[in-house]
């Protein structure tokens, strides 16, 4: 049975490790030689060891796994992206033809991929990741995000969104015409999927869309008056980069 050297690059150390003992009971070809729990370890970790196989998470602080692979200037390996419930992120690789794992995972499905992968080749990956890198790339152009919600995705133009507001793992998106969504979703989430200079993390809770501003009030910290009325505080370690926007 031919060899297979792989790397794990997650942030949680409970995924790397119960990836590790899955491999090690189902599939006994993939051996683990590193693992990284950023996108730029992962990246060291890629070019020094040079692995047949690449489990890569979506999710990562300082970086996101797509801007690990946009960050090596070749594909020399085969890659299996692993993720929570991320329904964009899953139609993506649906679209594409892209490996990916979905957390928690399962064993039938961990041996099946990694039966999968075995006989795709590396140059086929390469061509795969390109065209998934138009595919998000385009989807964004569009001014769209998808918004995950019970029954399904949501999708919503971003010049829509006024503001999002976080409580805990959960993020409220405040929409132009009064309404709201609640989804189970960090604000972390919510300004990874929303890349537009209008868009500003004003505070640890909140994200406003710099179109809908009506009024800054000085302070200590500073408060922010929205179009709708909300009134929005400026966290200290961020009042700074807000007013040099302007």
């Amino acid at each position: 049975m031919e060899r297979i050297r792989a790397i794990i690059v997650d942030d949680e150390d409970h995924c790397r490790s119960s990836l590790t003992k899955q491999l090690e009971w189902s599939c006994p070809q993939v051996e683990v030689i590193a693992q990284g729990k950023t996108a730029a370890e992962g990246r060291e970790l890629v070019l020094k060891y040079q692995p047949d196989l690449v489990f890569l998470d979506i999710e990562m602080p300082g970086g996101s796994g797509f801007d690990m692979i946009k960050s090596l200037p070749t594909i020399p390996f085969k890659l299996v992206f692993t993720t929570a419930f991320d329904e964009y992120a899953l139609q993506a690789f649906k679209v594409n033809a892209i490996a990916y794992l979905l957390k928690p995972i399962d064993e039938d499905e961990l041996i099946k991929t990694i039966e999968k992968i075995q006989i795709e080749k590396n140059d086929v990956v390469g061509k795969k990741l390109e065209k998934l890198m138009n595919y998000l790339s385009s989807e964004n152009n569009t001014g769209k995000i998808a918004l995950p919600v019970s029954d399904g995705l949501e999708f919503i133009s971003t010049d829509k969104i006024l503001r999002c507001e976080a409580d805990g793992n959960y993020c409220t998106i405040y929409v132009n015409d009064g309404t709201k969504m609640i989804i189970s979703k960090t604000l972390k989430y919510i300004s990874d999927l929303i890349k537009q200079q209008k868009f500003v993390r004003v505070h640890q809770s909140h994200i406003i869309n710099m179109d809908y501003i009506k009024k800054y009030i000085r302070g200590k910290n500073g408060t922010i008056i929205m179009d709708d009325g909300s009134v929005i505080p400026v966290s200290r370690s961020k009042k700074d980069d807000f007013l040099e926007m302007f």
